[in-house]
């Protein structure tokens, strides 16, 4: 059962890694640089899906758009 959206997805495979913890690093340093208020609350429900799994569970996610 995959725990993020198709949205998500998307989203997470801008920055072509399947490393969790990049993941999360990536998003962040980019979040001062975006400017709507949609894909500003769309990242931060990222991450905090992010920061509550585990790298395994992440790992078993499949991340293509």
């Amino acid at each position: 059962m995959n725990k993020f959206t198709v949205e998500e997805i998307n989203f997470m495979c801008v920055f072509e890694t399947q490393n969790r913890m990049k993941m999360m690093e990536k998003i962040r340093r980019i979040m001062p640089y975006i400017k709507d208020s949609d894909m500003e609350d769309l990242s931060r429900q990222v991450l905090r899906k992010l920061d509550g799994m585990t790298d395994k569970e992440f790992a078993e996610n499949s991340l293509e758009a």
